[in-house]
């Protein structure tokens, strides 16, 4: 029995050429000195055993595609398969094992194709790039209805290796908005859906509507406006612009419905959308594998550091308007008090010349004034990336971030027993 995770495996668009394969394959490498994979598999390529052969591969993949002139398509399919952020890392006999079905699932077993788990995101993922071209036959194979075999092969793993059942995880991606599910599988964030399910729908539901202002109203309070989309309803962000359909939120929130229930749709006011633009509580793309009063105090910081820098450019951008009114203003009048001279023509000009020098030193020093104050504003204290951010305060000792950071230290530790 292998142990749990969730299998979401979501198709990439490729190239029309070889040469997209060969980008694929410098993906998987990397261009850092310090390599991403972690785990490597080549079929149908002999000799290419490593990311070291990844050259080797591309060779042979050109060999194949130099015997089809005819096809048209896309000739290279990338697909990425993705584990729930909170599952732990499969070994390397149960990716082989996932791999090897989900290729079959599409036609491709006797393609070539190359696959490699990488480890820069927390969760586990695995690209899989595939030749389209089949060696033997030199005929391009195209499978139809390939995010439907995926997603039944996928939930079939699930099944046959002991993984999250179908009823927890995989149900509730179901329940999901696709790009809604894709966003939490590949990112480890919490989607706007699924707030909006949390959060705006038991509000909405707690609420007697009995007019479109009063549903208006109450989606202002969390930053969220309602407005027309197709033939349907979306409830929109604010602030970030990120909908989702609001049937998908509650079925009685769908157009028809809520249009029985208020009279034909009535779009939000000025005042409503601008009072929707300053709500308190709004969305934010928390993360569903950390404490969320740690997110909070980094969005915090986060937005301190932006006010702070806002107020930097304004006072920046104030002075150095009146910095330059001075100067202009200056050597205005100094060429006032020139032309009132009582001085011959030439000596006037060579005054001039002089006059029109010194404001072309005094400019091209300000210039550079100028330069190290916006230099100085764009290194203001900033929190940094969330890694940043988690280990400055396991250095403060904050033990949300510390036990944050073991969590991370044992996924790594079983990566590396994995390669062992």
């Amino acid at each position: 029995m292998f142990g749990g995770a969730a299998v979401i495996v979501r198709h990439q668009r490729a190239s029309s050429s070889h040469r997209g394969f060969r980008q694929l394959a410098r993906y998987i490498r990397g261009r850092s000195a310090k390599p991403r994979t972690t785990w490597f598999l080549a079929a149908n390529l002999p000799g290419v055993t490593t990311t070291n052969d990844l050259e080797l591969a591309c060779r042979l993949v050109e060999a194949v595609d130099a015997q089809n002139t005819r096809a048209g398509s896309d000739r290279i399919y990338h697909t990425v398969i993705s584990l729930h952020p909170e599952d732990r890392s499969l070994d390397r006999k149960e990716l082989r094992h996932v791999v090897e079905n989900l290729i079959d699932a599409l036609g491709f077993s006797d393609h070539q194709y190359i696959a490699a788990r990488h480890n820069d995101k927390e969760h586990e993922h695995v690209h899989v790039a595939i030749h389209k071209i089949h060696p033997g036959t030199f005929r391009i194979h195209s499978p139809a209805w390939d995010h439907q075999k995926l997603f039944t092969a996928g939930r079939a793993l699930e099944m046959e290796l002991g993984l999250t059942p179908l009823q927890t995880v995989a149900r509730e991606r179901e329940k999901l908005p696709e790009r809604a599910a894709d966003c939490e599988a590949h990112q480890g964030i919490e989607s706007f859906a699924r707030w909006a399910r949390k959060t705006l729908a038991p509000a909405l539901q707690a609420t007697e509507l009995r007019s479109w202002d009063d549903l208006h109203n109450v989606c202002g309070r969390f930053g969220v406006v309602v407005r027309l989309h197709g033939n349907g309803l979306v409830f929109e962000d604010a602030e970030r612009g990120v909908r989702v359909k609001a049937s998908c939120v509650g079925r009685n929130f769908s157009k028809p419905r809520l249009c029985k229930q208020l009279g034909d749709f009535r779009q939000a006011s000025e005042h409503q959308q601008k009072d929707a633009g300053r709500a308190v509580h709004r969305y934010s793309p928390v993360p569903l594998t950390v404490p969320k009063s740690l997110w909070h105090d980094y969005a915090q910081s986060l937005n301190n550091a932006r006010l702070e820098r806002r107020h930097a450019w304004s006072g920046y951008r104030e002075s150095a308007s009146r910095e330059r009114w001075r100067l202009k203003q200056k050597y205005r009048h100094q060429g006032g008090l020139l032309a009132a001279l009582p001085v011959s023509s030439r000596d006037r000009k060579r005054l001039s010349q002089q006059l029109v020098l010194r404001q072309a030193i005094e400019s091209r020093a300000l210039r550079r004034k100028l330069a190290n104050q916006r230099r100085a504003i764009q290194k203001t204290p900033h929190p940094g990336t969330w890694r940043h951010f988690v280990a400055s305060r396991a250095a403060d000792r904050d033990a949300r971030a510390i036990r944050l950071l073991q969590r991370r230290e044992r996924r790594r530790g079983s990566h590396d027993l994995e390669r062992g």
